[in-house]
């Protein structure tokens, strides 16, 4: 015996499964989150991260005014798109080699650091050129911190426009 044969017609039209009954406004977000997170693995997987790429160092808005007479001072000029040139405050060249360089820079921050005439230097100041990329004038501060921990500060200098 079935439950249709049990049923008579009027009674077979009313049985039916109860309809779960759900909010139009309410909106299952699952899947786009899903996507969203998919999306955002896949650009961080595949983005290129290059250190070599460096921000240009911005021009000089305010800042404190250092006296160049208190300080070392080192420039640092473009040669190129990713070549600098490193002079001393005199305008000579330091080598272009950068194990060389780096002995020179030592050598000059501590010969220009000694008491001179009664002027006590006690900064580093590395002036810059706004075309010199950011990595090269961190290069010299890197040289210059490593060497020099008890240096009062290193400043950086950009020419304004």
């Amino acid at each position: 015996m079935s439950l249709t044969e049990d049923l008579s017609p009027d009674e077979e039209e009313d049985f039916q499964l109860p309809r779960k009954n759900r909010d139009s406004e309410e909106m299952d977000i699952t899947p786009m989150i899903d996507i969203t997170f998919l999306l955002l693995i896949f650009f961080v997987v595949c983005s290129k991260m290059d250190p070599t790429q460096m921000a240009e160092i911005p021009d000089a808005k305010a800042g404190l005014n250092i006296s160049a007479k208190e300080s070392a001072v080192i420039y640092v000029e473009p040669l190129g798109k990713d070549k600098v040139i490193v002079k001393r405050a005199d305008l000579s060249e330091f080598s272009s080699d950068e194990e060389t360089q780096a002995t020179e820079l030592i050598d000059y921050i501590t010969e220009e650091l000694k008491t001179t005439r009664g002027q006590i230097k006690s900064h580093v100041m590395i002036m810059g050129d706004g075309n010199v990329s950011v990595g090269e004038v961190t290069r010299v501060q890197k040289i210059v911190g490593d060497a020099f921990p008890d240096i009062k500060s290193t400043f950086i200098a950009v020419r304004e426009r």
